[in-house]
């Protein structure tokens, strides 16, 4: 019952409106929560293993080839530099000093390696019906509806620690759980708003959380991997992606190899000597 109703007095005629208003918000936020958690736990997994299944192997291959031709490139500064001193080249210091130097893109060219491998194994969900994946949605939308903090703003611990666990168990499509959950939850209490002035800014609120996260809507479609989406999609861009791919990696073998040939065009004549 609302307050003036307690009283016997006629509510506000704003009132009602507000009310309205702030129920049309939720819900539009609510959507807006899903549709970003979707894209994020969901669609972004499932479209970049698409692409690393088709690309990866090449993508790795040629940042193989980068790192490479980086190697070359120093070596030869370094080497260039000892002879400009007029110093005994020690290949094996040099060496050495570019495995500490480069150690950052080793460990980059591994966890690209794990991501390829990640993706030929990956699988959607523990094989859910057409229902079960149906029944997933709903029960995450009821989990973000109860637990979202943008919906019912102000820190609780419980809550969090709720959604955490709604959120993965949403990613794995772990349905039990999400039903457990769900269960425990009870009816869904609204945030509690009940002056004119309350009921205003929870609209103002409500406005801003939808504008941010329309923003935030917009950024993620416009990022990896959502940014190579066209080349799975459309099969000419695909192409065109492999050809360009190749094209670079040709280009990085053939810097790699004038390296090469620079270096050993220094240390020629020291081994002519000896």
């Amino acid at each position: 019952m609302e307050p003036n109703a307690l009283y016997g007095l006629e509510p506000h005629p704003e009132d009602q409106a507000l009310r309205e208003e702030i129920a049309r918000l939720r819900a539009s936020l609510t959507a807006l929560l899903l549709q970003k958690d979707e894209l994020l736990l969901i669609q972004s997994r499932r479209i970049e293993a698409a692409y690393l299944r088709r690309f990866g192997a090449l993508e790795l291959k040629l940042y193989e080839c980068f790192c490479d031709c980086l190697r070359a490139k120093k070596k030869a500064r370094l080497v260039r530099a000892c002879c400009n001193r007029r110093e005994q080249v020690d290949l094996e210091q040099i060496e050495s000093a570019l495995d500490e130097e480069l150690v950052q893109y080793r460990e980059e060219l591994a966890n690209r390696f794990r991501r390829v491998e990640g993706a030929a194994e990956y699988r959607e969900g523990p094989g859910l019906t057409q229902r079960g994946q149906k029944e997933l949605k709903e029960l995450y939308r009821q989990a973000v509806k109860a637990l979202h903090p943008d919906l019912h703003p102000g820190e609780d611990e419980k809550r969090t620690r709720a959604l955490d666990q709604a959120m993965r168990a949403y990613k794995a499509g772990d349905l039990e759980t999400l039903r457990t959950l769900c269960d425990s939850l009870g009816p869904t209490a609204e945030t509690a708003v009940s002056t004119l002035d309350e009921l205003r800014a929870e609209v103002k609120r409500l406005r801003a959380g939808i504008k941010t996260f329309n923003a935030q809507l917009e950024d993620i479609k416009s990022k990896y991997p959502f940014s190579v989406r066209v080349y799975l999609e459309d099969e000419a861009q695909g192409r065109a992606k492999e050809v360009e791919l190749k094209k670079q990696l040709q280009d990085l073998r053939d810097r790699t190899a004038r390296y090469e040939a620079e270096i050993s065009g220094m240390l020629a004549p020291e081994d002519d000597e000896e």
